[in-house]
């Protein structure tokens, strides 16, 4: 464990030192520039959603931003202890909670969701997993999140609370899934019905810490199946990123980057070898890092500044910086370059009521233009729309 500072923003600044992980300070922020592809935030956060208060579970907000990848006007979201919420206008308005039917209280705790395309014509498959209240566990929607079945996570035992389950993107069924604050990697080939363990290496175990792990989408659907990057929560560059090519037999070490408490999003703008990662220990630099070799390794562009979500468009690569903080005030230090995004980087101007960055986003396209939603904690929903709508 580490002991770091942080800045926390409420009428006056308030510094602390405390026994976290992964906390950041944007002391080394580059200076904000204009960027000619800019656009518009625009807050749409449902009226009715509470930000506030701590409610029956521990509310941080929302921290999961999907998409359905067969219907682009269909974003989802799950607002802590306040179910899911659906949006059918390019996340433009927002109903629910959707989830009121069968089990629908599995899907109201502290969690967040992950989304497969579903059977032709039919809803998408939703998957949630929570740490806190009734959503603790896995649960798992197949007709858009109206019903919910809780399926038991057997190596976890006693223990249920998972993060999001990361989604094959070539087998709705494969799952792969990080417990919270415990060193487990769990695996399951039928849609979350039955799940089993991963082997971790020595390296990676870590007290108090929840990894996060994605698919790395190689193009194949053979080997798509076993590549995956794994990144510890923060701790000073210790334990770091692995990655595996072989579905967890064996693991290899391949950057000291780790990711703030509670969040993390890589970006693949397609399965040609490019990956970014955001993150905060890095040698190479905090901030983002480019892969064109599937994460084998890593090169340091952008700005030197901590980031916790990376994402984009054809036009553009962005970046942005939250956690896990609750109350907190925090510069979503967004930063931007255009694609293949190797130089260029700047920062971007963000509304000041924008108070914290996002734990996920979702870009969609509605026929004219790259829609950018995002999941900023207690922050709410925002939406950004780019001026550009070709490819620079």
């Amino acid at each position: 464990m580490v002991r770091l500072k942080m800045r926390k923003v409420v009428t006056k600044l308030v510094v602390f030192v405390g026994a976290l992980f992964g906390l950041l300070s944007g002391d080394t922020a580059a200076e904000k520039v204009a960027i000619p592809a800019s656009g518009t935030w625009i807050n749409v956060t449902p009226s009715g959603v509470d930000l506030v208060n701590e409610l029956s579970c521990g509310n941080y907000g929302s921290t999961t931003m999907v998409a359905d990848p067969a219907r682009p006007s269909d974003l989802y979201t799950q607002f802590h202890c306040q179910g899911v919420w659906k949006s059918i206008d390019y996340g433009l308005t927002w109903s629910g909670p959707i989830n009121t039917g069968r089990g629908g209280a599995g899907a109201s705790g502290a969690g967040g969701l992950a989304l497969a395309r579903g059977p032709d014509g039919r809803p998408p498959i939703l998957y949630s997993a929570g740490i806190r209240g009734t959503g603790l566990g896995f649960w798992k929607s197949t007709d858009g999140g109206l019903t919910w079945t809780n399926y038991r996570v057997a190596p976890g035992g006693d223990r249920q609370d998972f993060y999001p389950p990361a989604v094959n993107p070539w087998d709705a069924d494969h799952l792969i899934m990080c417990g919270h604050e415990m060193n487990l990697i769990v695996q399951s080939h039928d849609g979350g019905r039955t799940w089993s363990s991963v082997p971790m290496a020595d390296g990676m175990h870590q007290n108090g810490g929840t990894g996060i792990l994605f698919f790395i989408n190689t193009g194949n659907p053979a080997t798509t199946t076993k590549t995956w990057l794994w990144t510890a929560q923060g701790t000073g560059g210790a334990i770091g990123t692995w990655r595996t090519s072989n579905g967890g037999v064996t693991w290899a070490r391949v950057d000291d980057n780790e990711h703030p408490h509670g969040q993390m999003q890589i970006y693949q703008p397609d399965a040609a070898g490019v990956v970014y990662m955001p993150g905060i220990y890095s040698k190479l630099g905090a901030g983002v890092l480019r892969s064109t070799d599937y994460g084998e390794t890593w090169i340091h562009v952008g700005a030197d500044i901590y980031q916790a979500a990376v994402f984009g468009s054809p036009n553009r690569v962005y970046a942005m910086y939250a956690w896990a903080c609750g109350d907190c005030v925090i510069d979503p230090a967004l930063q931007s370059t255009p694609q293949p995004g190797t130089s260029g980087w700047a920062r971007m101007s963000t509304p000041p009521e924008m108070t914290i960055g996002p734990a996920q986003t979702a870009t969609v396209f509605d026929g004219t233009k790259f829609i950018i939603l995002t999941a900023n904690w207690r922050g709410g929903l925002w939406r950004f729309i780019e001026t550009s709508t070709l490819p620079r």
